[in-house]
């Protein structure tokens, strides 16, 4: 089954690679080659880019190696953990993209991930496959396909950008990322509102029998009072209506909430709330806030959910926040796009050698309503990090983790709770 995999990556690198090549040539056996336009080549921000003459159409790569490795100890650096953790190196994200402007107003992009990764049952990971229109002279844009919902500022983010090895465990447990769905965008120069509609994650669909499937509506708007290159204020909320993901007929009207600790290697997650049955609906609910002024860089997110369910059962609440400090030893700063509200790269380093980051970020998330009875778990985390970026293309990074767990977090039973304790963890990414 892998090799079958590897063999597909291999042929659709190799097909694209070749389209390129006749797109270049001219070749007249192409349908409508008479009317082919001449493409140009050239790296931009590290990024390789074929566009004809007039900005019509355009083509670039956009993919990824995540070389990670991780080990995990007690909180005195000699102790062992309560429970067993997989020490080691893994991929933790291997993608290829394709991105395309086509007839100047419509977009699309393929990407699928090779990553090894046990949840996905040894299947390739489908990431954005969307199709995306671009309403001439208006700030207005409609897109179709797979993406993530918008919900969440660092859940938004591309995992290219991030400022530690993982999301925090907060955003990786309200937010959904990405799921089938279509959305609407309109912006200005200093705000931007999204609204979409959302439904299943690929793979889930023949699993719900005849039944309707679950779907989610999302509004996220976002607000740039502050917005010039090296200073900008962001201000964002965003919310979300949902009801359960149909599944199987066991499982109708069951939802479960889970994360990670901030660490990929080890796979077990700790927070677990297990099965919330009966559920009617779940808002869930968001507000940002992001700073950058220089080489300076602020952020931190609240988020909430409460699930309301049937027959007089008590509602469900969880939440949490954390908080991002980061700072540009170099002297450089970052991007910003409004018309997103999303946080961009870090410039090219203004030294020869590189540029250097240090970071800290503080999570605190709850999955625990014990009047409801739901024990899903606590933590508060505290990270260090300290990034190199030698430039554009490679990103060096190594985090520093204390893990301070409750009782209640033990991946349903499965796990010994009140684990407490710190892991080092290294990342070698490559973006091509």
């Amino acid at each position: 089954m892998k090799n079958r995999h590897n063999y597909f990556a291999v042929i659709l690198i190799a097909i694209v690679m070749m389209s390129f090549g006749n797109l270049l040539a001219q070749d007249s056996k192409v349908p409508g080659g008479k009317e082919a336009k001449p493409l140009g080549a050239e790296v931009r921000n590290g990024k390789l880019v074929f566009e004809s003459e007039d900005g019509d159409f355009r083509w670039w790569f956009d993919s990824r190696i995540q070389f990670d490795g991780a080990m995990y100890f007690g909180t005195d650096f000699v102790s062992e953990t309560k429970n067993a953790m997989s020490n080691g190196f893994f991929f933790r994200r291997a993608t290829f993209a394709l991105k395309a402007i086509l007839y100047k107003d419509w977009e699309a992009e393929f990407d699928m991930d090779f990553r090894e990764d046990s949840d996905v049952d040894e299947q390739n990971e489908m990431r954005d496959m969307w199709i995306k229109y671009n309403v001439p002279d208006m700030n207005m844009s409609f897109m179709v396909g797979h993406f993530k919902e918008p919900f969440g500022l660092e859940r938004i983010n591309s995992s290219r950008l991030l400022t530690f090895l993982e999301r925090s465990s907060l955003s990786s447990a309200i937010p959904m990322g990405r799921r089938v769905g279509a959305l609407v965008r309109y912006w200005t120069d200093w705000f931007q509102v999204s609204a979409a509609l959302m439904g299943h994650e690929p793979g889930t669909r023949i699993d719900k029998g005849q039944r309707d499937e679950g779907y989610s509506t999302n509004l996220r708007t976002s607000f740039a009072p502050i917005n010039d290159f090296g200073h900008t204020l962001h201000l964002g909320v965003a919310g979300s209506y949902k009801i359960p993901d149909a599944t199987s007929e066991l499982r109708t009207n069951t939802i479960e909430v889970s994360s990670r600790t901030e660490s990929y290697m080890f796979d077990p997650k700790f927070l677990h709330t297990g099965d919330i049955a009966d559920v009617n609906y779940y808002l869930r609910g968001g507000a940002e806030f992001m700073y950058i002024n220089g080489p300076l860089y602020l952020q931190t997110e609240v988020m909430g959910m409460q699930v309301e369910r049937f027959y007089g059962k008590p509602q469900v609440k969880l939440g949490g926040g954390y908080i991002t400090v980061a700072y540009m030893l170099t002297g450089e700063t970052r991007y910003y796009y409004v018309d997103e509200g999303e946080v961009g790269p870090i410039e090219k380093p203004l030294n020869s050698w590189g540029a250097l980051e240090l970071a800290m970020r503080y999570t605190h998330t709850d999955l625990n309503d014990l009047e409801a009875g739901v024990k899903g778990g606590m933590v508060n985390q505290y990270t260090l990090g300290l990034n190199y970026i030698p430039n554009p293309n490679i990103k060096i990074q190594l985090n520093y983790s204390l893990v301070n767990l409750d009782q209640y977090a033990t991946r349903k039973g499965n796990l010994i709770g009140d684990d407490d304790h710190a892991f080092l963890q290294i990342r070698f990414q490559a973006s091509l």
